[in-house]
């Protein structure tokens, strides 16, 4: 129904409606009008039809409208317009447009950025480089490099501009009813010992420094401090977003009894964060790290028949073994000796950078993505001592917690002989070196150069 029309007829109702007069011939028409025109998105309701059949129209000006009323709902009625299917449409062909990742639960979704300036005040690791580099020489041997598959994430990112709600994260291994309560987490504060090893702790050869940098206590709200626990599903993380450094690389070689692993500390499947966190106010007024990942190659030489010692040895500072992925592993603390992983904000795939030394403080769970035939997860990584570190889940794929392990985070059991595992509590992956550790890992290398400029993820 052409508009004009429609508030000609209306307008006709109008007078109707206002009126007390007795039916004319000429309101028959009006109501086989109105009758035409009722269709969704009409001015009338329905029980106003009734109104035709009890008010007439007044004079000539009645008869007018009735007769440009019925002009204009002569044609076809024309086809309304579905709100809801319309902004549902839109909504589906929006979501369709996000960057999708090979998630098992779902998409992690690509957050928009605001640039602001950097803090210059900004904390560090406690394992950067610059305070704390490795003291072992560089190993000898051929490399030769090895494919790796990439793994799968294990995460799904639930963003919005809007609240610190949107920079939250869920799992698998946090989903069921196995292993550590994910919303209970201990935090790891005050479990880091310098003189001696036990069963859950940190056995670190550098005590806590409370005057290092680090994340704003007062700012944090996803730990209940006066329980000393942490809640995973509450915690800020750093989303995905536009950054794209170098490729990561990974190289292994087995030469007689040496195992060589050359890398160039980045991810090899490309999962990294939006760095630098500078352009998330949100999240740089908790933990002001400016730093951005760059690649430095380094490599680690290992035995590959590592003996236990009678005594376990303290955990270094720096690089405390590597992953398969490609990216090495950090001990449990911060620079004050806190719990990392409850404390500094990380990114999404579970790395962060100190200065330009991209690093875990745990095991990301999409690298737990191999089982053997009896559930066991797989190799994620080797520590320094030349013990493997393979993922969370045991015999019959259950699920690990400290409980399950020794003073070290490791155990013995069938041919796999001593080996430690990641756990989703502290002190998440080793909590001393069982072995000797390798006096042949080599410092990471000069960073060759700062990251590209950002640019759209492929």
């Amino acid at each position: 129904m052409p508009d004009w029309s429609r508030e000609f007829t209306y307008l006709h109702y109008s007078f109707l409606r206002d009126t007390s007069w007795p039916l004319h011939f000429f309101d028959i028409p009006t109501v086989w009008s109105l009758q035409r025109c009722s269709v969704e998105g009409s001015p009338f309701a329905p029980e106003d039809k009734n109104i035709f059949m009890r008010k007439p129209t007044k004079s000539l000006i009645g008869f007018m409208l009735i007769i440009l009323g019925l002009v204009g709902c002569s044609a076809e009625p024309e086809q309304t317009l579905n709100v809801k299917a319309t902004v549902d449409a839109a909504v589906a062909e929006a979501l369709e447009e996000l960057p999708l990742a090979d998630s098992p639960l779902g998409t992690p979704t690509q957050a928009p950025s605001t640039p602001i300036t950097a803090d210059t005040d900004a904390g560090t690791d406690m394992n950067t480089d610059a305070e704390h580099a490795d003291t072992d020489t560089t190993g000898t041997g051929t490399m030769q490099a090895t494919a790796t598959a990439s793994p799968t994430p294990g995460i799904i990112t639930n963003y919005s501009p809007v609240g610190r709600s949107g920079f939250t994260i869920t799992s698998t291994l946090c989903s069921d009813a196995q292993g550590p309560d994910c919303n209970l987490l201990r935090l790891g504060d005050d479990y880091l010992t310098t003189t001696s090893p036990a069963k859950g702790y940190l056995y670190s050869c550098m005590g806590p420094n409370p005057n290092a940098p680090g994340a704003t206590e007062s700012k944090i709200t996803w730990i209940d401090f006066s329980v000393k626990t942490w809640d995973f599903f509450k915690k800020l993380w750093l989303p995905e977003g536009a950054f794209e450094p170098d490729a990561g690389t990974y190289a292994e070689t087995t030469t007689g009894n040496q195992r060589v692993i050359s890398v160039n500390g980045l991810p090899v499947d490309g999962m990294i964060g939006d760095w630098p966190m500078t352009n998330y106010p949100e999240l740089t007024g908790i933990d002001r790290n400016p730093g951005i990942p760059a690649p430095g190659d380094r490599s680690f030489t290992y035995s590959t028949t590592p003996k236990k010692e009678a005594q376990p040895h303290c955990v270094s500072l720096g690089a405390i073994g590597v992953t398969t992925n490609g990216v090495v592993i950090y001990n449990a603390a911060d620079g004050r000796g806190e719990d990392a992983v409850a404390r500094e904000i990380v990114d999404v795939f579970g790395g962060h950078p100190a200065q330009s030394d991209y690093h875990y403080h745990f095991i990301p769970e999409r690298l737990d993505n191999n089982s053997l035939s009896n559930g066991h997860s797989g190799v994620v990584g080797y520590i320094n001592d030349g013990f493997a570190i393979y993922g969370y889940r045991g015999v019959g794929g259950v699920e690990m917690s400290n409980d399950d392990l020794d003073l070290c985070h490791g155990h013995s059991h069938d041919d796999l002989g001593y080996h430690y595992h990641a756990t989703i509590e502290y002190p998440y992956t080793v909590g001393c070196y069982k072995g000797t550790p390798s006096a042949s890992s080599s410092p990471r290398g000069q960073p060759q150069g700062m990251a590209r400029n950002p640019r759209p993820r492929r």
